[in-house]
């Protein structure tokens, strides 16, 4: 994976915004709406902070508020966890490790305008699914290594495929001819 690419690369843009005055049933419900784990608070229209769906398992539900009378601004995440937008994914990370968050805001001179998560991250990242090793992308490596791509996302080098027949995570068939090695080409032969 490429840590020395910008944090803002990754971003997605298309943000949900609620502001801060909502409660926090209108917001869980937009959250569900738009398929998000998280939705971004305004005030006056300006980002300030961020819900997750953390804050509410921990801040409402836990403490057995009601989410019709509790307020977002009560419960939100602020001032958010960010990064700026040209700074390395390494940095991201790094920061997301030390805060304890799954969510990074993107910023752009002060303002909030992207995030990305640890499963975004991990979409960057290409590691077979039978050999766990990682494959070489064209931005890692001059010479980026061949793969496959299973329906469910799954990825597998090339030559892995020569022993693999079905995807380990979701059994699909991916090859019908399979070159099994001779006993003196494995470890225990």
């Amino acid at each position: 994976m490429a840590l020395d690419l910008p944090a803002g690369k990754i971003a997605r843009r298309n943000l949900v915004d609620v502001d801060e005055e909502s409660n926090v049933l209108e917001a869980a419900s937009q959250m569900v709406k738009e398929s998000r784990g998280s939705v971004i608070v305004t005030r006056a229209g300006k980002r300030v902070g961020i819900l997750t769906e953390r804050d509410l398992l921990r801040k409402v539900v836990a403490r057995g508020l009601d989410p019709r009378s509790t307020k977002v601004k009560d419960v939100m995440s602020s001032p958010p966890v960010s990064i700026e937008h040209s700074r390395p994914l390494r940095e991201a990370i790094d920061l997301m490790n030390r805060k304890g968050v799954r969510r990074m805001l993107v910023t752009e001179n002060g303002s909030i305008v992207g995030i990305f998560t640890l499963r975004d991250i991990l979409k960057h990242s290409r590691v077979c699914a039978h050999c766990g090793k990682e494959i070489r992308s064209i931005i890692d490596s001059q010479e980026p290594e061949p793969y496959i791509e299973c329906q469910c996302g799954a990825r597998y080098h090339k030559r892995c495929l020569e022993t693999v027949v079905n995807c380990v995570s979701c059994s699909r068939t991916l090859v019908t001819n399979v070159i099994y090695p001779e006993p003196s080409e494995t470890f225990s032969g």
